[in-house]
């Protein structure tokens, strides 16, 4: 009875192991690349074994990535459910809860990915999933399929459009998501200059 942990307790050590995880692979990678880099090295920078990793990751570069298993919270999903007003918004803050869960550090993951060009395959297979869980989740509150390819396609359009571009932009993802939105929604009335 003694060596049972409070739930609480066991999901604030899995937390961080989780990120010590992450900060091992992101740093390994970092200095060694990708292919040189092991999950055996991983797991001795962090005194785990491979099974353990397993238990958090499926692979070394979700592991530099810290990319989700869960994408989307059950929290999230039921905000996103609860939320009132315009269709847009709502999914602008359902995507910014998804990438502040997730942990994304967007400056040293483009950074990263920069360095690195091998990771993009994990991380466009990464939004290949965020994209079909949101498509349900959109599909189900907007009634509408239609509407929901078209509000998927625009918001990770935003999404992808913000992890690439450097800013010193302080103001809350959803924010900027909703304005990025607006500006490709714009390119639509932009006129041609001939030549």
């Amino acid at each position: 009875m003694g060596d049972v942990q409070p739930s609480g307790l066991r999901e604030r050590k899995k937390k961080r192991r989780r990120e010590a995880l992450h900060e091992a692979a992101l740093r390994l990678i970092e200095q060694q690349g990708l292919e040189r880099t092991t999950v055996e090295q991983i797991c001795e920078e962090v005194g785990v074994s491979p099974r353990t990793f397993f238990n958090y990751f499926p692979s070394k570069t979700a592991a530099a990535l810290n990319l989700p298993e869960q994408i989307i919270t059950p929290d999230a999903a039921e905000r996103f459910r609860q939320a009132q007003g315009e269709l847009m918004p709502a999914i602008c803050v359902l995507l910014a809860d998804s990438m502040a869960s997730g942990g994304l550090e967007r400056v040293r993951l483009k950074r990263l990915i920069s360095d690195q060009p091998e990771l993009v395959a994990a991380f466009t297979q990464w939004m290949g999933a965020l994209k079909e869980e949101f498509h349900h989740l959109v599909a189900e509150r907007a009634g509408s399929e239609e509407i929901a390819d078209a509000a998927v396609i625009l918001a990770l359009s935003a999404m992808r459009t913000l992890v690439h571009r450097p800013t010193d932009d302080a103001r809350p993802d959803a924010e900027r998501l909703l304005e990025t939105m607006d500006r490709l929604i714009a390119v639509r009335h932009v006129e041609m200059v001939s030549a």
